[in-house]
């Protein structure tokens, strides 16, 4: 005869944030080779250089984000449309879609980097090239860069309007 009793065998679990795994994560490999075919599987744990292409693409955003509201102020046009109408509405909100946007990306790549799109191209490999464009981009920006250099700080206007105010300090 099979005997059943009412008490709990499991353990509670402590709240995630006290549990060691939630800095490191747990899963770190896939337990079978043909799960890594599986875009419902994803890892806790991704190798370090991704943290490194994802943190280098983003601070490379940041960077073309202040590059472009520069060249703007000195005349430049934007040519990405909904870009546009979002600094012609406001440069914060630009910054905020534009960081936003890239952000939400980049997680998603990172996240999906074991798979492949049309069993041809890694998305690790979009991860890559996303990098590399930004690096191309950014080349592109400092070679048409108008002027004694390239101004490192952008100062809103005191009167609280939405154009900014390039500072003295500068590279070239």
């Amino acid at each position: 005869m099979l005997q059943r009793y009412n008490v709990e065998r499991r353990q509670t679990q402590a709240h995630p944030w006290l549990n060691i795994h939630c800095l490191r994560g747990r899963r770190r490999q896939y337990r079978r080779a043909s799960d890594s075919y599986d875009p419902a599987l994803i890892l806790d744990w991704h190798h370090p250089h991704l943290l490194l292409v994802t943190l280098a693409t983003f601070f490379l955003c940041i960077a073309d984000a202040h590059n472009t509201l520069q060249l703007i102020m000195d005349g430049a046009v934007e040519v990405n449309g909904f870009m546009d109408m979002l600094i012609q509405k406001s440069a914060a909100l630009f910054i905020g879609v534009k960081l936003g946007l890239t952000a939400v990306c980049l997680i998603v790549l990172v996240s999906y980097h074991h798979l492949t799109l049309l069993n041809r191209v890694r998305v690790r490999h979009l991860l890559y090239s996303v990098f590399s464009i930004y690096v191309v981009l950014i080349g592109y920006e400092l070679a048409i860069w108008p002027g004694q250099g390239i101004p490192l700080i952008l100062i809103p206007d005191d009167q609280g309007s939405n154009t900014m105010t390039m500072d003295v300090i500068s590279v070239r």
